[in-house]
């Protein structure tokens, strides 16, 4: 509220209630803005209220009509149950634009963005000092209007009364029903909408923003029609696209009366293009499942579904019963289907909780370094700290291993007031004694490490997040993971960070993994690293947590690398366990097809004492169909 003084005279000026109602059917991200107000849409039919939003079913509505009116049941009930000196409508994935030079439109006159980040906003110019100087000047603001490229069935330009009807779901004879109506309610409206049915500038998708007496007006005349059109047409045979018809027809009552109130004296009508986000996805802010849990943090992509699947199943059998465990796997494009499988691993289970969030649009991915065996999901854990505001301490497991231990134990262990605990990466510390890849520099140059042997692997993590948040925001781990290409990526970002603020874990809680190669293997570097470290790896490969298959070498590739076992008795437990079977079976048909080198035998044969048998029994238990048919093929492939 602003105060003025006019003539000596102390008045009060009230700022105008603007209200712009987006329009959502799904949990869909709105930008924080005093106009914006996101508005649930048939409400009735989904059995569920989304947070943070308004709700077409309260008061006097047609929400239970929203299969055939669309985004029109916001409309209503906004007119009917809601005041507001402006009334403006969005899509959740359609706004306006406050900037009208913005003219890169796409055919359908869409300015189309991959996401709402600050960088789409400030572009056009969503703030409320612009919006409201914008609204403010005019009566009504419509979408702008779209030309038609096409041509129509009697090859002239196509106009709007022919446009419709020309996708199969829209039928021609409901708009001349409809427009009969309006002439007979409306004989006023006749000319103006014969005029608007033969141009070839149409205003779509139901948006605009209206002063509260146009609204008004507007509103009585559209639903008048509508409901008389609904009373006539017959939908007994629509299918669902056919169904949403009011909303169809709508679009064109919307773009006569704008052309009506264009030609009106005392009305002022205004323009502005329109946007197409193609991903809303809400922002994710995570809030404790239950009051006292284990929370566990994992990223990964649909691809790794699998071995997701095969991680959490390990945890969950080796998990007390005592405890209560709340996963969350942070993601962009895992499948429903996925999600589905891999959320049965807690079926039954009243104390485990596996959630998933959506987490693509805090950052551009495109613009973080990625290479060799990794992608952009091990950046994630960087936003952890931002999404999980209500957590205290967390564990992060990466998903490329499996636990062979109750992982609250590792949960429990006392940081000691740092704020990360981590194992040292025995791998780098090898490099370090070895001097490859000039690791001593990097360290202590790139990085700042006071001393490079104190660099610490981060797939396994222990997280003190407030004391983490005091460290350092997401935003400046995720600047500075961007300001460079770091050797290992948000790693090394990490190690940046957390300088001499690490707990160190026991080496049993990450337990890397060994790969081998013709002339080569990562025990070479391992024996290299410190005396002290590589004696605690050697005791902690007896009996590992936490196995690490970190590296480009995975058991669902070389079947019989290091600690396969473990991961292959774990993998009974899954959904995903035939289709990983299957692919083994894959690999012996292409071996059978494979050229032949005369000197050596098509398939060698495996000495009884080799570890090979030990992957083997696990996979293919005693006299079991699977074990019978992989000897027949290795027998005749032997031959």
């Amino acid at each position: 509220m602003r105060y003025t003084s006019v003539r000596g005279i102390i008045t009060m000026n009230k700022d105008p209630n603007i209200k712009i109602y987006v329009v959502c059917h799904k949990p869909s991200y709105v930008p924080e803005n005093p106009y914006l107000c996101p508005i649930q849409v048939g409400t009735a039919l989904s059995g569920n209220k989304l947070e943070g939003m308004l709700h077409d079913n309260e008061g006097d509505n047609i929400s239970d009509r929203n299969k055939t009116y669309c985004e029109l049941t916001a409309q209503y009930w906004a007119w009917r149950n809601d005041d507001a000196d402006y009334y403006g409508f969005f899509h959740y994935r359609r706004y306006f634009a406050f900037d009208p030079s913005i003219t890169r439109e796409d055919g359908w006159g869409n300015i189309v963005y991959d996401r709402i980040d600050d960088e789409a906003i400030k572009e056009l110019k969503l703030d409320p000092v612009t919006m409201k100087k914008i609204i403010t000047q005019y009566d009504v603001i419509s979408v702008k209007g779209r030309k038609y490229p096409q041509k129509a069935e009697e090859d002239c330009p196509m106009d709007v009364y022919h446009e419709y009807g020309v996708v199969p779901f829209q039928h021609r004879k409901d708009l001349d029903l409809t427009l009969k109506i309006l002439k007979q309610k409306y004989p006023e409206f006749s000319e103006i909408a014969d005029e608007y049915m033969k141009s070839n500038v149409a205003h779509e998708c139901n948006m605009f923003i209206m002063k509260k007496d146009v609204y008004r007006k507007y509103c009585e005349w559209l639903f008048d029609i509508l409901f008389e059109a609904e009373k006539q047409i017959d939908t007994t045979w629509y299918s669902v696209e056919e169904y949403r018809v009011m909303g169809y027809l709508a679009e064109r009552l919307c773009g006569i009366y704008y052309s009506y109130l264009k030609k009106q004296e005392g009305i002022k009508t205004f323009e502005l293009p329109k946007t197409l986000f193609q991903d809303t996805a809400p922002h994710a802010v995570l809030e404790p499942v239950y009051q006292d849990a284990v929370p566990i943090v994992l990223s990964a992509n649909n691809r790794f579904s699998p071995y997701l699947d095969i991680m959490i199943r390990s945890m969950i059998a080796n998990a007390s019963e005592k405890r209560n465990y709340d996963i969350i796997i942070l993601y962009n494009d895992i499948s429903e289907r996925n999600q589905r499988l891999i959320k049965s691993a807690a079926k039954g289970k009243e104390n485990i909780s596996i959630r998933f969030a959506r987490v693509c649009e805090y950052f551009d991915a495109g613009k973080l370094f990625v290479d060799q065996h990794l992608s952009v999901e091990t950046y994630y854990r960087l936003i952890i700290p931002e999404i999980m505001p209500s957590y205290h301490k967390i564990l992060y497991l990466d998903c490329d291993m499996v636990a062979d231990r109750d992982v609250a134990e590792l949960y429990d262990l006392d940081l000691k007031g740092a704020i990360i605990g981590a194992a040292k990466d025995i791998d780098v510390a090898g490099q370090l004694n070895l001097n490859q890849n000039n690791w001593q520099t990097y360290a202590t140059e790139t990085l700042g490490l006071d001393s490079p042997y104190d660099y610490f692997q981060a797939g396994v993590l222990i997280l003190d997040l407030d004391g983490l948040r005091k460290t350092a925001s997401s935003q400046k781990m995720i600047k500075l993971a961007l300001s460079q290409s770091f050797r290992c990526h948000d790693q090394d970002v990490l190690n940046i960070i957390c300088k001499n603020k690490v707990t160190y874990l026991p080496q049993q809680w990450n337990t890397l993994m060994d790969w081998q190669e013709p002339g080569r293997s990562r025990m070479q570097i391992l024996k290299m690293a410190p005396r002290k470290l590589f004696e605690e790896y050697s005791a902690a490969r007896k009996q590992p947590y936490l196995i690490h298959y970190a590296g480009y070498q995975k058991p669902w590739d070389v079947v019989d690398c290091d600690f396969a076992e473990y991961f292959w008795e774990y993998a009974k437990l899954s959904p995903y366990y035939p289709m990983l079977l299957r692919r083994i079976r894959r690999c012996f048909a292409d071996e059978a097809n494979a050229p032949v080198v005369s000197c050596e035998p098509k398939v060698r044969y495996i000495p009884k004492k080799s570890r090979m048998w030990g992957i083997v029994d696990v996979i293919l238990p005693y006299h079991s169909g699977r074990r019978e048919w992989i000897k027949k093929v290795y027998w005749n492939l032997k031959k």
